[in-house]
């Protein structure tokens, strides 16, 4: 069993990494990346950018287990991938063709054979992994970390919204699981507590918008207009009708922002009707403005999607804080 005592850096592997907002939630933390993985080679632009170690490994998955090249370590990181199991999404779980949802166990293919045998894991997945199929889904999920000897159970669950626990303005509901190798270490720990939303949307927004985010002289402006009238909502176009949103805060920002604009959030700005820019977005995820560089050279499309597919920083943080005092000897 892995030992860790105080002051020592925790080493960990980052799995689906995305662009690395699990990572920069541990930045200047105890805790050590080793190595990275995730398939798209987008991301890997943003990631690179952001990291001067531990670059991002885009080959698959289980050919890098193949490969032999995911390192030991005490602590394994992974937001893996969401869509299988998701509401928005065909919701086949396990039995998804394309693969997504059997990457799960790839993860526990690597808590199993990691030798020494690792201190815990944190993963992160959409709120509705636990009501998959009846719960089915999660039970498995639940029922495989256990086998491999790991404590996880209710107290090391927890839904989390990124306004009640990351003081961030975007209504985000994910799950968290912790699991520990040393029942000492489970028993020890505890969740963050909601702390108050102190923080409008408005407090991260650009100053200076460039013209092609607005849509005053475009087709759509007739039909927002009529709706997009707050200057203190968040609004979102689906399709054919205009939503508004809890005042001060902004919808769940998603993958699909990406794929032809249409659930990219809206505003009323002094200028007139805009969406976010995908600078905003990340900062909705709590990145830093400018610590974390977005590349230049990527398209706004690949950055919605990385910035909707990311977790919130700040909730990470808490969390891993929460992990550290745990499992410190």
């Amino acid at each position: 069993m892995t030992v860790l005592y105080m002051n020592k850096k925790i080493k960990t592997i980052d799995l689906f990494a995305g662009v690395g907002g699990i990572r920069w939630g541990l930045v200047s933390t105890v805790f050590e990346t080793k190595y990275t993985n995730d398939n798209d080679k987008f991301c890997q632009k943003t990631y690179d950018l952001n990291f001067r170690t531990a670059k991002l490994d885009v080959r698959d998955i289980d050919q890098a287990i193949e490969d032999g090249v995911v390192p030991g370590f005490d602590f394994l990181l992974a937001g893996f991938p969401c869509q299988a199991f998701s509401i928005a999404g065909r919701r086949l779980g396990f039995e998804d063709p394309r693969g997504r949802g059997n990457l799960f166990f790839s993860i526990a293919k690597i808590l199993h054979n990691a030798d020494p045998q690792p201190a815990g894991f944190l993963l992160e997945n959409v709120k509705n992994l636990r009501g998959h199929d009846g719960g089915k889904t999660f039970d498995t999920i639940m029922q495989t970390l256990t086998s491999l000897g790991f404590h996880v159970g209710e107290k090391t669950v927890k839904v989390m919204n990124s306004m009640d626990y990351g003081n961030i303005p975007q209504n985000r509901e994910r799950i968290y699981i912790v699991g520990f190798k040393d029942k000492k270490h489970y028993d020890k720990f505890e969740f963050p507590k909601p702390i108050k939303l102190k923080r409008n949307f408005r407090d991260l927004l650009e100053e200076d918008v460039d013209e092609k985010y607005y849509y005053n002289d475009k087709a759509l402006y007739a039909k927002l207009k009529k709706e997009v009238i707050s200057y203190d909502t968040v609004y979102q176009w689906r399709r054919v009708y205009v939503r508004g949103n809890k005042k001060g805060v902004c919808p769940t920002l998603t993958a699909n922002m990406g794929m032809g604009g249409h659930n990219v959030p809206i505003i009323r700005d002094k200028k007139g009707i805009r969406k976010l820019t995908p600078r905003e977005c990340f900062n909705l995820q709590g990145f830093p403005r400018k610590a974390y560089k977005l590349p230049k050279r990527l398209s706004d499309a690949a950055l919605y999607k990385q910035a909707g597919n990311s977790v919130t920083v700040p909730v990470i943080r808490r969390i891993a804080r929460q992990i550290k005092n745990a499992i410190e000897n």
